[in-house]
Formats: C-alpha cells, sequence, structure tokens
C-alpha cells in the first residue's frame, strides 16, 4: 500500500508538471491537453483519497459532475 501511494503522489506530481509546462504555450488543442489532465487527476484524487471507488455510485457521480461542472466552466473563461 505505502508504493502505492508513493507512485500515486509521483503520478500527481508529473502530471502537473506536464500540466505546467503545456500551459505556457497558446495552442488551444494544448489547453484543452491541460483542462483533460487535470480531469484526470481530479478523478484520481476522487478515487483515491475521497474513497469513493468504493463508495456509493450517487456521491461519486456528484462529486465527478461538480469536478466535470468546474472545469468547463474555467475552460470557457
Amino acid at each position: 500500500m505505502r508504493l502505492s501511494l508513493r507512485f500515486f503522489w509521483l503520478a500527481l506530481l508529473a502530471l502537473t508538471l506536464l500540466g505546467v509546462a503545456l500551459s505556457q504555450r497558446q495552442p488551444d488543442w494544448l489547453m484543452a491537453a491541460v483542462v483533460l489532465l487535470t480531469l484526470l487527476k481530479g478523478h484520481w484524487l476522487i478515487d483515491r483519497f475521497m474513497g469513493l471507488a468504493t463508495g456509493p455510485l450517487w456521491l461519486r457521480a456528484t462529486v465527478s459532475g461538480w469536478l466535470l461542472l468546474v472545469l468547463s466552466a474555467l475552460a470557457l473563461l
């Protein structure tokens, strides 16, 4: 379990650094890639640290829907 948690944090850090590097460029498709990376990280956090992977479906759907709504709103800015 400890090794898997360490790997998870390193993967999140790598995705964050990749997102920062991509966000420095201007093409729209790169910004879409950053939003998708953020969505992936959000779902990992929801599943892993909030424990919703084994939680009730309605709660997981609500939190995932909120994440999608927030990221969609940010993408439109």
